[in-house]
C-alpha cells in the first residue's frame, strides 16, 4: 500500500519564471498576445491598488504623528525613540513602495521582439515591483508596530509634562 501524502507534499510550489511563460502560451496560445497583456496587466492593476492601501496606511501614521507624536514623544525617551523609528520606517516603506511599485514602464516599452523573451521581460519587470511592494509592507508593518509600542508606552507612562493643558 502507498504511503499517504503528507501535508508538506501537498504544498504547492512557486513555478519558475519559464514554467509560467509555458503556463502563459498553454493558456492563450503564440498567436494570443493581447489576451496576455490582458492578464498580465490585471496583474500590475492589483499590485498598484495593493500599494495605494499601503501608502493610505503611511498616510494615516504620518497624520496622526502631527496630531500627536510631540504628545508621544513627551512621555520619556523609549517612547521618542520608537515614535522616531515607527515613523521613519514608515516613510521608508512609502519611499519603496511610490518608486519601486508605483513608477511606470508600459508593457508595450517591454524589449523583446518574440513572444517569450517578451513575456520574460513583463515577468521580470512584475516580480522587481512585487519585491519592492513585498519589503515596502514589511516595513510598514514594523513602522506601524514600533509606533502603536510608543502610544503604549505612552499610555502607560502619563506625566504631568506630556498632559496638554500644562503646556
Amino acid at each position: 500500500m502507498p504511503a499517504k501524502p503528507s501535508i508538506s507534499d501537498k504544498t504547492p510550489k512557486t513555478l519558475t519564471r519559464e514554467d509560467e511563460i509555458t503556463r502563459f502560451v498553454d493558456l492563450y496560445g503564440d498567436d494570443a498576445p493581447a489576451k496576455m497583456m490582458e492578464a498580465l496587466e490585471r496583474q500590475f492593476l492589483i499590485l498598484h491598488n495593493r500599494s495605494q492601501v499601503a501608502l493610505g496606511l503611511a498616510g494615516i501614521v504620518i497624520t496622526t504623528t502631527g496630531f500627536s507624536g510631540r504628545l508621544i514623544a513627551g512621555t520619556n525617551p523609549v517612547g521618542q525613540t520608537l515614535i522616531v523609528l515607527g515613523v521613519s520606517l514608515t516613510m521608508i516603506s512609502a519611499l519603496l513602495v511610490v518608486v519601486g511599485v508605483l513608477h511606470l514602464r508600459w508593457l508595450t516599452q517591454q524589449p523583446g521582439d518574440l513572444l517569450r523573451p517578451w513575456l520574460e521581460t513583463c515577468l521580470a519587470y512584475r516580480d522587481k515591483k512585487t519585491n519592492f511592494y513585498r519589503a515596502g509592507i514589511i516595513l510598514l508593518l514594523v513602522g506601524i508596530t514600533l509606533y502603536v509600542a510608543a502610544i503604549a508606552v505612552m499610555l502607560m507612562n502619563p506625566t504631568a509634562a506630556a498632559l496638554p493643558m500644562n503646556r
